[in-house]
C-alpha cells in the first residue's frame, strides 16, 4: 500500500532497475532520496546523510571555517534553548494552580488534553524572569535565551526580563517538529492579544507554516492544503479532522510558503478574513499561485466566523460544507475587479487591463473564455489584448516564458501520444533511438514539456538522474508513470509504433497549413489574382499528397521516406503575407 495516501488496493510500485518508485493512485514518485525527503521532511543533504549512515558510508564535506563552526554551534545551542523552554512552558501549564487560568481558557476553547499535548501548548505565569531563572538552572545563560527572542534587555541597562509573560504559549515548529519560535496569547489585561518571538537564524516567517509538521500526512492523503490565519484555527481544525490545515505566522503567503506546499499538494484552499485587508491579501497571492502552478481556491465563512468558531459552534460538517462550496481564486479575483470598476464600457476596459497580465500568465483558452463572458467583452478582443501584452513583455532575445497552469483551471496534461513516445524511449531505446535522433525537435512543439525529456533520454541520461530537476510536477509524475508501466509495445512493434506516433504528431501541422492555404486561395480568388490562386491551389494539393505519403510510409515501415516527409514539415511554412 502507498505510504502517501489512503488506499484499499495496492497501487505503489518500486522499479529496482530504474531506481525509482511510483504510485498509480496519488502519482507520488521519485528516487530513494525523494522518498526519504517526503516521508521525513528532510533536505536533500540530510537525506543523503541519513541513507549513508546505516551502510557505513561517510558523506564527504569540506572543512568548516572557524566562523562556520561557530555558527553551527550557535544554531545547535538555539535548538537546545528553545526545546528546554518548550518543556518548561508545558510543565507550568499542567502542574499546580499556577497553570489553572490557562487550562480553563483552553477548556473553554473545547480543546482536549490529547490535542493540547500534541500541539505542546504551554503557559508562563506571572513574574519578570520566570523562564530566565528556570533555564539558568538548566545551564543556559541570559544571553543565550535572548538570542532566541525569549528575553529582552532591561530598560535600566542591567539584566534581562522574559519576553512572554502571563500568556498561553504556542510553540512554532519546523517541518521536522523542532521548536524554532513561540507565539503567546494573552489571557487578560492590557497588551497585544498575540505576541511572537522575533525572527532568528532558525525562524523566518516567510518560510514557516504553522502546523506543517503535523499536517504533512493529511495533506498527502487528501491532496490539498487548507490555509488559515490563526494558530488556534489550525489546532481546532486538526482536532476536528482537518489535519491538512496550516497557518502563516502573522504574515502574508509568500513564494517560499508555496514552494513548501507544492511538494505535497497541488490544491490550496484559502480561508482568510472577510475584511478588506484580508480580501486584498488574498487577491495579491494570485500571481504567486499561477507562477507556482498551484490551483488556488477561496471560501467564505458564514457570519464572519473564523474556522475555530465555526467547528466549535456548528461542527466539522459545517466546515466541510464550506470547503465544498469553494470558488476558484482566479475567477473570484476577476469578479472582484469587475465589481470595483463597474459595468460601464470604460469600467470593463479598466478591469480588463488589470486581468490581462494574469491571463497572459495562464494562457488557458477555457479561462479566457470564462473571463470574456463575465466581462461582457468579445473573446477575440480579450485574446488580442493578451497577444499585445505578451509582445510588450517578451524578451527580445527569446520567446516568453512558459506559463504555469491556472489556479482552478486544468494544468498541463500530456497527450497519450507523448506518453507513448516517452515509453518507447525508456523501454525500447535500442529500437527507436536512432529514428528519434533524426527528427527535428520542432515536431514536438505541441508537446513542448516533453521536449527536454526526449533530448536527455536520447543523450543516454538515466531516468533516475533527471527526475529531481524536471521542474513541472505533472511532467515528473508522467515520466514516473511511464517508467512504472512495463508493458505496452513488444520489441518487434517498436519501430512501427514510433513511425505511427510521429505521423500523428505531424498531422496538426499539415492541417494548419491546409487551413492557411484555403484562406489564401479564397482571398486571391476574391481579388481576381488567378496566378496567385493557382500557386496556392498547387500548395494545397502538395500538402494533401504529403499526408497520403505519410500514411503509406507508416504502413510499410519506411523509415527513410517518413523522415524525409517530416523534414518538409519542419521547414518554415511559405510566406503568404503578400498573397
Amino acid at each position: 500500500l502507498c505510504p502517501f495516501h489512503q488506499e484499499k488496493s495496492p497501487s505503489f510500485n518500486v522499479i529496482p532497475d530504474k531506481q525509482i518508485y511510483h504510485c498509480f493512485g496519488c502519482q507520488a514518485g521519485g528516487d530513494v532520496f525523494r522518498f526519504l525527503m517526503t516521508i521525513e521532511g528532510l533536505s536533500f543533504v540530510e537525506a543523503v546523510k541519513e541513507l549513508a549512515a546505516p551502510v557505513g558510508l561517510e558523506v564527504e564535506e569540506r572543512e568548516l571555517t572557524p566562523a562556520e563552526r561557530k555558527q553551527l554551534r550557535a544554531r545547535s545551542t538555539a535548538f537546545d534553548v528553545l526545546e528546554a523552554a518548550a518543556r518548561q512552558y508545558e510543565a507550568w501549564l499542567w502542574t499546580g494552580p499556577a497553570g489553572a487560568p490557562a487550562r480553563e481558557y483552553l477548556e473553554r476553547r473545547e480543546l482536549t488534553a490529547e490535542t493540547i499535548r500534541a500541539a505542546r501548548l504551554g503557559y508562563v505565569p506571572q513574574g519578570w524572569s520566570r523562564l530566565l531563572d528556570a533555564l539558568h538552572r538548566d545551564g543556559f545563560d541570559a544571553s543565550q535565551v535572548a538570542d532566541v527572542g525569549l528575553a529582552r534587555p532591561s530598560d535600566r541597562g542591567q539584566g534581562f526580563y522574559d519576553f512572554l509573560r502571563e500568556r498561553v504559549i504556542i510553540p512554532i515548529r519546523d517541518e521536522r517538529g523542532r521548536v524554532i519560535a513561540f507565539g503567546g496569547r494573552i489571557l487578560e489585561g492590557d497588551g497585544p492579544k498575540y505576541l511572537n518571538t522575533p525572527e532568528s537564524q532558525l525562524y523566518q516567517k516567510s518560510h514557516t507554516l504553522y502546523g506543517m509538521d503535523t499536517a504533512r500526512q493529511a495533506i498527502q492523503q487528501k491532496g490539498r492544503v487548507v490555509v488559515v490565519e490563526g494558530y488556534f484555527d489550525v489546532i481546532s481544525l486538526q482536532q476536528a479532522g482537518f489535519g491538512e490545515a496550516v497557518a502563516t505566522c502573522g504574515t502574508a503567503l509568500t513564494a517560499d510558503h508555496l514552494e513548501k506546499i507544492r511538494r505535497l499538494a497541488r490544491d490550496v484552499v484559502l480561508v482568510m478574513d472577510a475584511d478588506e485587508a484580508g480580501l486584498r491579501a488574498a487577491e495579491k497571492t494570485l500571481p504567486m499561485f499561477i507562477d507556482a502552478g498551484i490551483s488556488a481556491w477561496r471560501v467564505n465563512l458564514p457570519g464572519a466566523k473564523d474556522p475555530d468558531e465555526l467547528v466549535r459552534q456548528e461542527g466539522s460538517e459545517a466546515f466541510e460544507r464550506v470547503l465544498q462550496e469553494r470558488e476558484p481564486l482566479f475567477e473570484w479575483v476577476v469578479q472582484r475587479k469587475l465589481d470595483a470598476f463597474g459595468t460601464s464600457t470604460m469600467g470593463r476596459e479598466r478591469a480588463l487591463e488589470e486581468v490581462v497580465p494574469l491571463l497572459a500568465k495562464v494562457r488557458d483558452g477555457t479561462v479566457t473564455s470564462r473571463v470574456a463572458r463575465r466581462a461582457g467583452i468579445p473573446e477575440e478582443i480579450v485574446l488580442d489584448r493578451i497577444r499585445q501584452h505578451l509582445r510588450q513583455a517578451r524578451n527580445p532575445d527569446g520567446p516568453p516564458p512558459e506559463a504555469a497552469p491556472a489556479p482552478g483551471a486544468p494544468a498541463w496534461r500530456p497527450h497519450v501520444d507523448a506518453t507513448h513516445l516517452l515509453w518507447l524511449l525508456v523501454h525500447r531505446y535500442d529500437e527507436v533511438a536512432d529514428v528519434l535522433a533524426r527528427v527535428d525537435p520542432g515536431l514536438l512543439d505541441d508537446h513542448a514539456p516533453i521536449r527536454p525529456v526526449v533530448a536527455r533520454l536520447l543523450s543516454g541520461e538515466p531516468v533516475a538522474a533527471m527526475l529531481p530537476d524536471l521542474g513541472e510536477p505533472v511532467l515528473q509524475r508522467t515520466v514516473q508513470a511511464v517508467v512504472a508501466r512495463t508493458k505496452l509495445y513488444e520489441p518487434e512493434e517498436a519501430v512501427h509504433a514510433v513511425l505511427e506516433l510521429l505521423a500523428r504528431m505531424a498531422r496538426p501541422r499539415i492541417g494548419a497549413r491546409l487551413a492557411s492555404a484555403k484562406g489564401d486561395y479564397e482571398r486571391t480568388v476574391g481579388r481576381g489574382e488567378m496566378e496567385a490562386a493557382l500557386t496556392t491551389l498547387q500548395r494545397t494539393k502538395a500538402l494533401q499528397h504529403l499526408e497520403k505519403d505519410l500514411d503509406r510510409a507508416v504502413r510499410s515501415d519506411d523509415v527513410e521516406t517518413l523522415l524525409g516527409l517530416l523534414a518538409q514539415l519542419t521547414d518554415p511554412a511559405p510566406d503568404t503575407s503578400g498573397v
